[in-house]
């Protein structure tokens, strides 16, 4: 699996700084007209003999009183050092969900040119939160 690169990985540490247990959730917000980044880790999995949580990242808007993901992405949060995160899925607005990976009884099963392509999606738009959010 394709993991972000080192700049969209230090951005992801940044932003995850000190979230380490499921349910652990911010905003990053600076006000300056961008849309606020919504944080999560969102859940834990079994992979081999090893915990691996899962973050989410979303910007949101809201449409007819529901919220809409613009986009949302889920990461693999790898347990090494350093650590690594893998960029899991995409879903932008209900419309489209792309879903590169699964868990099957301790493994991971994945489609490797969608993950590819979540990777270098989920890249660019770290440097662009970065920027936005003057991290």
């Amino acid at each position: 699996m394709k993991p972000l690169n080192k700049t969209a990985q230090a951005v992801f540490n940044k932003l995850f700084d000190g979230m380490t247990r499921v349910g652990d959730h911010r905003i990053v917000d600076t006000e300056r007209g961008f849309m606020p980044v919504h944080l999560e880790i969102s859940g834990r999995e079994k992979l081999g003999e090893h915990d691996v949580l899962i973050a989410s990242i979303a910007h949101y808007y809201e449409s007819n009183a529901d919220l809409v993901q613009d986009p949302e992405c889920t990461f693999l949060i790898g347990r090494v050092e350093p650590i690594a995160c893998f960029p899991l899925s995409f879903c932008q607005g209900g419309i489209i969900f792309q879903e590169s990976a699964r868990f099957v009884g301790g493994s991971i099963q994945f489609n490797a040119k969608l993950q590819r392509e979540i990777a270098t999606f989920s890249n660019i738009w770290l440097l662009n939160i970065k920027e936005q959010q003057e991290l």
